[in-house]
């Protein structure tokens, strides 16, 4: 029965948009064994409960494990990605779905013009759990049903409701009741991986965890404001020591070590000193800007003495000293420094450049899960007709408000979020990432909130710190750690 109310003929599609759903049958490699699923692609409604009129429909693809009758029930996570603004290409295609869009090298049959390749990916958590890509209203194929609606959806609060809402009717569909529930949101998907769990929460849908990746710690903390600042240290010195732009005896650390000596001051000397920076000696200014010159591999000449504070800008555009910039997002990217003397322009970053290729997902959506639209598959930097009138960084910036109000667009005082679901459920259970090439993340800062919870709390909260940048699963490495990290909290082991 299942199956029949998810199958739609793809001869039935309206190629511009439907609510229907295509159901196709696939089999990968991981690790030498084979590993059959069934992936379902398409739009739910998402309605009003009064009068059952859908405001929008909400992609989605979907990955469940085939299995015998009578088989255990199998966790279900929920992923998406940031922005806001971006459809969940990146967590999907490049980083845990079954299949992987890579680098074609040798022999590979290409994929794209970009040069690319599709082949199994070994570090997919379809192994661990059933998993389903979420593209919220306004990303990937979503949208509202009609103009009048997009309020609903284009501000944080009303953004997690439709989630939500789409969750529930998502598990009718698989009929997944059993299935334990976990979330997993990187980027400014983390707030509304936080702010889901909490409505989830008010309808008494219990979720098992919650996955954050790259977005920080949103659970209130009792870290004061000089010490999470002075923790963006390490992340400095983690750029500096890739690009060998410290001093001698720290360069010829390993980088972990160098990252250890660097967090080791920002959470004692230099936490100190800017917790009572307006009464410093000269002196001790002197001394606070040759350790940040030290750990920073700028010149002490380009640290403001009175402020002691490095901003990101710094280390982007002046660690390398020329014309080069390291990137934001992963500053082991390295490309043309921006000239222009405008405000920071993502689409000249180079940790965002052909991040992943348009052509290969389309591909991918229309060859191998079998969706076909003609609407523009949309993600953070626009491209979609008609053009917006201004452009702030990304295509959403220019419509999301920042204001927290209801579903039904009335004003609503901020939301609880992460705290009240951990609060309202004993057993929800949390888990931290980030990686510490990654100039935005507050990495550090996030880890030590994470390890400074009160004791019943702490039990409950797994971090960790990977060698990787904003999307960690970009790197090779980082995502096999990070791959057995979450299997590992989905089975329920414990540090």
């Amino acid at each position: 029965m299942a199956a029949a109310c998810l199958a739609t003929p793809r001869a039935r599609q309206d190629i511009a948009q439907t609510p229907a759903i295509v159901t196709t049958h696939h089999q990968v490699t991981i690790a030498g064994s084979v590993v059959r699923y069934t992936a379902r692609a398409g739009t739910i409604p998402i309605r009003d409960n009064e009068t059952g009129e859908p405001h929008a429909n909400m992609f989605f693809v979907a990955y469940t494990l085939d299995r015998a009758s009578g088989a255990p029930v199998r966790p279900l996570t929920f992923l998406w990605n940031g922005g806001p603004g971006s459809n969940s290409g990146l967590v999907h295609l490049l980083g845990f779905g079954p299949r992987r869009i890579t680098t074609a090298t040798g022999s590979m049959p290409r994929y794209s013009p970009a040069g690319t390749a599709l082949v199994d990916n070994q570090d997919t958590w379809l192994t661990a759990s059933d998993l389903v890509f979420v593209d919220p209203i306004g990303t990937g194929y979503s949208r509202p049903t009609k103009p009048e609606y997009a309020g609903e959806f284009y501000q944080p609060q009303g953004d997690a409701e439709s989630v939500a809402e789409f969750i529930r009717v998502c598990r009718l569909r698989l009929e997944s009741f059993e299935s334990p529930i976990y979330l997993m949101g990187e980027s400014y998907g983390v707030t509304r991986a936080s702010l889901v769990a909490e409505a989830l929460a008010r309808r008494r849908t219990k979720v098992a965890g919650v996955i954050l990746l790259s977005g920080g710690f949103p659970v209130d903390s009792d870290v004061p404001p000089a010490l999470d600042s002075a923790l963006r240290l390490p992340i400095w010195t983690a750029a500096a020591h890739y690009n060998r732009k410290l001093p001698p005896d720290l360069q010829q650390l390993g980088i972990d070590e160098a990252i250890g000596a660097s967090r080791a001051y920002a959470e004692g000397d230099y936490a100190k000193a800017l917790a009572r920076v307006d009464s410093l000696s000269s002196a001790e200014r002197d001394a606070i800007v040759t350790q940040l010159a030290r750990f920073t591999g700028l010149p002490a000449s380009q640290i403001n003495a009175r402020t002691l504070r490095v901003t990101t800008e710094q280390i982007s555009t002046s660690l390398l000293g020329d014309d080069r910039m390291v990137g934001r997002y992963d500053s082991r990217a390295i490309g043309p420094r921006d000239t222009s003397g405008g405000p920071y322009d993502p689409t000249t970053d180079p940790s965002l450049k052909d991040i992943l290729d348009g052509v290969s997902v389309l591909r991918y959506l229309r060859e191998e899960v079998g969706y076909k639209s003609d609407l523009f598959y949309q993600g953070p930097f626009g491209g979609g007709y008609p053009p917006p009138t201004t452009f702030r960084g990304d295509w959403m910036s220019v419509r999301w408000s920042r204001a927290q109000t209801g579903a039904s667009g009335s004003p609503d005082a901020r939301p609880a979020g992460l705290g009240a679901a951990l609060a309202s459920d004993p057993d929800l259970r949390v888990f931290v990432a980030c990686g510490y090439f990654d100039l935005l993340g507050g990495c550090y800062a996030s880890d030590y909130a994470a390890r400074h919870l009160a004791p019943a709390l702490a039990s409950r909260v797994t971090s960790r710190v990977y060698a990787g940048g904003h999307a960690t699963y970009t790197d090779d490495a980082a995502r096999r750690r990070l791959r057995e990290d979450v299997i590992g909290f989905i089975q329920g082991k414990r540090e």
